[in-house]
């Protein structure tokens, strides 16, 4: 108005002035911003407080394995309720509703604090967080905690790591595991350790070993084993020892000893002896004796036929050619003729048996030293049960989570893979219906874009039908 009492000699344009003089409410919000839509013919109290509406700070993105445990929340009341609202919809709340009483501070982003009846406070952040301490900080919590971070962790510490647990302590790592200590690890176990290994297993010690068993101790290897000894190695063994192959036991070396206080060795064939060897024994069961000059300290007693080109001592028996008189000479005296034998007194026999083909097959077989029969999971009962790569179809080696499977179907060739598709429906990792595109209901549906829409019916107490509304 002030520039129509400044310039009263310009004549304005009639809708310029009609702009000018039309009246002005005194009460109105010289800004605009209120009152909000949603105010429009309606109590100006704030719809929080009068519980019509509820607002929170933010608790979504959670993960589906993390539950808050967030009790329900009684309606708030007016005027135990007191909100106030800014225009951009910063929000502070206390209410005194009885059951309901809290106090919730909250940014438009949904970050806050609210601090709910039962004593719940809950810290929110729609971005990040971050906390300063310029010195010790120390927390309490005397009931259960749970941490859940959706993205990477990192937790450094420069001075001492110190961590107790009373109870078990349980550590699930779904990719891989590396440790590196500078210096040295001390491991005490009251208990068992079971460690079970779906892959390979690779130790590298540069310096001593040692490994104490004070109880049994059992190894079981389904493949080959192999040692390696660059120098000495010995092996003390305070009771028996026990050595069985199904197929053959090859020792080679320069230089051999055995001894023993009673030694059987048995074959049915084979080779003992060389052109060096001296044998010494009390009794020998030969059936026949090839040699190119025998000596005997002591009377020979043959019951079979013995062959050799010169014989030196005393013998009983016939000889072939007791009609050769040089033969005869060289005999001497008595041999091969029917003169007197010469008297010689048999070795006797220790008690033992001719080890034959028949015996030492039922020594092999059947007896407490026989051969151990060594079949490790033939049918791959136990590795499977640990490595799961067969039941799954190659796709995975161990039990997936829900989570796992899903992300392994985004690969055709998994979802064609008619192995684990079987093993995930048996298992109930993924529903059966997980292939199907139609949903098995169809209710109500919206555009996926907010359209505006001109109602032809009031909505609430607005007395404007036309007023705009979105899906």
């Amino acid at each position: 108005m002030s520039r129509i009492f400044e310039e009263m000699d310009v004549v304005l344009d009639p809708n310029e002035l009609n702009s000018l003089s039309s009246p002005v409410d005194g009460r109105a919000d010289p800004t605009g911003s209120f009152p909000k839509q949603e105010y429009v013919d309606g109590s100006g109290v704030n719809d929080k407080a009068r519980g019509t509406k509820r607002t929170n700070v933010y608790t979504g993105g959670g993960g589906m394995d993390l539950d808050l445990e967030l009790k329900p929340e009684a309606v708030a009341t007016y005027p135990n309720s007191q909100v106030k609202e800014t225009a951009s919809g910063h929000i502070i709340e206390t209410d005194d509703t009885p059951g309901a009483e809290r106090v919730m501070v909250r940014h438009n982003s949904g970050s806050g604090v609210e601090m709910r009846a039962d004593g719940t406070v809950i810290y929110s952040a729609t971005n990040n967080t971050i906390r300063v301490t310029a010195n010790d900080e120390k927390v309490v919590v005397d009931g259960d905690g749970e941490l859940q971070y959706n993205g990477n962790l990192r937790l450094k510490v420069a001075g001492d790591f110190d961590l107790e647990v009373g109870g078990d302590f349980n550590v699930t790592v779904e990719g891989d595991e590396e440790k590196k200590v500078k210096r040295g690890v001390n491991t005490q176990v009251a208990g068992s350790i079971e460690t079970e290994i779906v892959g390979s297993k690779s130790e590298t010690v540069v310096g001593s070993a040692s490994n104490m068993v004070l109880g049994d101790k059992t190894e079981i290897i389904k493949g080959s084993n192999s040692l390696f000894v660059g120098q000495d190695e010995a092996h003390n063994v305070g009771g028996t020892l026990l050595m069985t192959a199904e197929k053959e036991v090859t020792i080679s070396t320069k230089s051999a000893n055995i001894a023993a206080s009673s030694l059987a060795v048995s074959g049915d064939s084979g080779t003992i002896g060389g052109a060096n060897i001296v044998y010494y024994g009390h009794t020998a069961h030969i059936p026949r004796v090839n040699v190119t000059s025998l000596h005997a300290s002591q009377g020979v007693i043959a019951t079979v036929g013995m062959t050799a080109p010169v014989f030196n001592g005393d013998l009983s028996g016939n000889a072939s050619t007791s009609g050769k008189t040089d033969v005869a000479n060289s005999l001497g005296s008595g041999a091969g003729s029917t003169t007197a034998p010469v008297t010689i007194t048999p070795a006797a026999d220790s008690n033992t048996v001719r080890p034959d083909n028949i015996l030492l097959t039922d020594y092999l077989e059947n007896s407490p030293l026989s051969i151990r029969r060594v079949d490790i999971d033939d049918e791959d009962d136990m590795k499977n049960s640990v490595d799961l790569t067969a039941k799954f179809g190659g796709v995975i080696k161990t039990q997936p989570s829900t989570r796992q499977a899903r992300s392994k179907l985004r690969d055709p060739n998994n979802i064609n893979n008619q192995t684990f598709i079987g093993a995930l429906l048996a298992d109930g990792i993924i529903s059966p219906n997980f292939a199907s595109l139609v949903p098995s209901v169809t209710g109500r549906t919206v555009p996926n874009e907010k359209i505006g829409i001109r109602g032809n019916e009031p909505i609430g107490r607005a007395t404007n039908p036309n007023k705009l509304f979105t899906t």
